[in-house]
């Protein structure tokens, strides 16, 4: 996709998708209450569509219609949805009500290289029975819905790689859960948390404790706020633009989302944000004031010098997002908290440092060779490299589709922001 004449002076409205996160966790909690989901604003993601199509399945006549016979088995392709294969490895390994069969869960190439050993671990302490059918600890996953497993006794997991693991786990609401392990993403598990609670689950966690008193999911009307993952690619456009714009729909500062911090993250690069009625209003201000944020934000080098400083240990998913702002703003950082972006849908440390070696800088790439970024079938990378051209005038971004894993709208969206796009 060429990507040209971009409009550094906006005012546009931005319709953002549905949480993925909050949405595939409300679908796995309508799956285990035995209710059909009224879920309002549902992600409209690959992702989501992916886990409701599975779910739906599963649901069928004897627990199998609409899944793929493989070798005498039922399987499932998660493709590289790595939240959709964890919630489901929990799901089809416990007694849910449906007949005992024997699931293959599996995925694309990718897939079968993130890993999954720590939730396989925990599952199979408690009774449920799982083979590897390749490499110790990663997919694909040979599974027998086991009606001896069960949840309802306390369990620990180490989510040094994933807190995707425990949060598999909670919405099958074991009796309680102890987090093993470096503690990664904590903002994930407690919105998970939070969206059982508001279908009627006792929870709550105290530092690595979480514990649940004997409840049951209520079948109640849930909505899905925006996803500020993807409001993050818009704070980048803002601040790379000379005088941008944006209202975001459906957002809310005081959100439990944890990649909301990225409000107070871009106070730093001249982006200023207000809540107006149920939107978030975001606009391009002079650099200089202090950060209101409550962390520590600046770092100095052994040069003296003060940079800006991120920790990503809890909000992996930004990280394309800060490094390409820095990038096209010639913004020195220094980033922490990286070791578990090897595991994404790409190893997102190396893609981007590879991608935006491709820009010199936003003084001299103008008029330069234009840059042809790379995406390793990764919407995070695709949706972080497309404001560049803000600076830079013209890219061009391979297999751009790949954005629909998340926000299937986001190219419609960002048309408001340029004048030309060529696609293949």
């Amino acid at each position: 996709m060429l990507i040209t004449g971009a409009n550094k002076d906006f005012d546009v409205t931005i319709n953002l998708v549905g949480s993925k996160s909050a949405s595939n966790r409300a679908l796995m909690i309508a799956y285990y209450g035995g209710f059909a989901p009224r879920i309002r604003n549902l992600s409209s993601s690959d992702d989501t569509q992916l886990l409701e199509d599975n779910l739906k399945a599963l649901k069928g006549i004897n627990g199998i219609n609409g899944l793929k016979a493989l070798k005498g088995y039922n399987e499932i392709d998660c493709h590289n949805a790595g939240t959709v294969f964890r919630f489901l490895l929990t799901a089809l390994s416990l007694d849910t009500g449906r007949p005992s069969h024997d699931y293959i869960l599996t995925g694309s190439d990718r897939m079968l290289h993130r890993p999954v050993g720590d939730l396989v671990d925990a599952l199979r302490k408690i009774g449920a029975d799982i083979e590897y059918m390749g490499q110790e600890g990663f997919p694909p996953l040979l599974v027998q819905t086991c009606h001896g497993a069960s949840l309802q006794n306390t369990i620990s997991v180490n989510i040094s790689k994933s807190s995707q693991y425990a949060s598999s786990l909670l919405l099958a609401m074991p009796k309680s859960l102890h987090l093993d392990g470096d503690l990664s993403s904590l903002p994930y598990i407690d919105l998970t948390i939070d969206i059982m609670r508001h279908f009627g689950a006792k929870i709550h966690r105290e530092g690595r404790d979480v514990f649940i008193q004997p409840s049951e999911y209520q079948d109640v009307e849930y909505c899905v706020e925006s996803d500020w993952t993807c409001a993050s690619y818009w704070y980048e456009a803002v601040a790379l633009s000379d005088n941008g714009r944006a209202r975001l729909r459906n957002l809310h500062l005081d959100s439990r989302q944890g990649d909301a911090i990225v409000a107070r993250w871009f106070e730093q690069f001249g982006v200023k944000s207000i809540q107006d009625g149920d939107d978030v209003v975001i606009s391009r201000v002079e650099t200089g004031e202090k950060s209101s944020s409550d962390v520590k934000t600046t770092f100095e080098d052994a040069n003296n010098d003060t940079l800006l400083q991120f920790d990503f240990i809890n909000n992996p998913d930004l990280y394309p997002t800060i490094a390409a702002t820095c990038a096209g703003l010639g913004v020195k950082a220094r980033f922490t908290g990286l070791r578990n972006l090897k595991h994404k849908e790409s190893d997102r440390v190396a893609a981007m440092a590879t991608e935006l070696s491709k820009i010199s800088s936003v003084q001299t790439c103008h008029g330069a060779s234009l840059p042809i970024f790379d995406t390793y079938d990764d919407h995070r990378i695709a949706m972080a490299l497309a404001p560049l051209t803000m600076r830079i005038g013209a890219i061009e971004i391979n297999n751009a589709d790949v954005v629909s894993k998340s926000y299937p709208d986001f190219w419609k969206e960002f048309s408001q922001l340029i004048r030309h796009f060529d696609r293949p």
